[in-house]
């Protein structure tokens, strides 16, 4: 219900700003891979016959559970001019076939028709956020990313900041300045690993942008679990470099 009310809001502010013309197309639920008995996500588009640019999200959470808005994240793109696809990945604690399945999702959405896959970007919110760092660090075919919040997954999961040299594509990092520890973390202070991800991708000599938003809620992690005013630099730095 949050997420349809989010979505309604969103095109109503945005058509009252001018900043759209015609309406998105409605979230479909797409199969985008046969691993893990099948898996889906949502696939948002504008009107017209494009070529688009694209933009997968890589939902955070734990297990069965869904961090963040991958519908609404998906319409938003959409009512921005971008197709939007949100792959629901495997829904296993452990992340062992998680990267898999966002490269998989990166596939589906570079292979459809109106999707121009020169000109296609990543964005991931805690664990999502995470796996966007650790596609971009093997070189997915994409020409930028934007890291929510990442969690910092243990080591048997993959994910090592020594790899922030293997990435050359510009990075967007968002955090909120309250995102120091929580339930919703299991205690991890994010705000202070975005900084030591963004120190070790400074020393590459390919400085990625920091962003760190005012406390606005009592967990700052929650901050991305909807559409709100970070999204304009979403868009910002996705129309930049798209």
């Amino acid at each position: 219900m949050r997420t349809t009310l989010t979505f309604v809001i969103l095109t109503l502010l945005w058509a009252a700003a001018g900043q759209i013309g015609a309406r998105a197309a409605a979230p479909e639920e797409v199969a985008y891979s046969a691993a893990a008995g099948g898996l889906k996500g949502f696939l948002c588009r504008p009107q017209g016959a494009g070529p688009f640019a694209a933009i997968v999200y890589n939902h955070g959470g734990l297990g069965t559970i869904i961090g963040g808005p991958p519908e609404a994240t998906c319409a938003a793109l959409a009512e921005a001019g971008f197709v939007g696809f949100a792959p629901i990945r495997r829904q296993t604690v452990p992340m062992i076939g998680h990267l898999d399945d966002v490269m998989a999702g990166l596939a589906y959405v570079r292979n459809l028709a109106y999707v121009d896959p020169a000109r296609v970007a990543m964005m991931g919110f805690s664990r999502g956020g995470a796996l966007t760092f650790m596609a971009a660090a093997q070189g997915a075919a994409i020409k930028a990313a934007i890291i929510l919040a990442a969690a910092s997954p243990p080591p048997a999961s993959g994910f090592t900041l020594d790899a922030a040299p293997s990435i050359t594509v510009p990075l967007l990092l968002l955090v909120a300045e309250n995102d120091t520890g929580s339930r919703t973390t299991q205690g991890q202070n994010t705000l202070e690993g975005m900084r030591r991800m963004k120190a070790a991708l400074d020393k590459t000599g390919r400085p990625a942008r920091l962003v760190v938003y005012p406390a606005t809620m009592r967990d700052g992690h929650q901050t991305f679990f909807e559409i709100g005013p970070y999204w304009k630099d979403v868009v910002a730095f996705l129309r930049q470099q798209l």
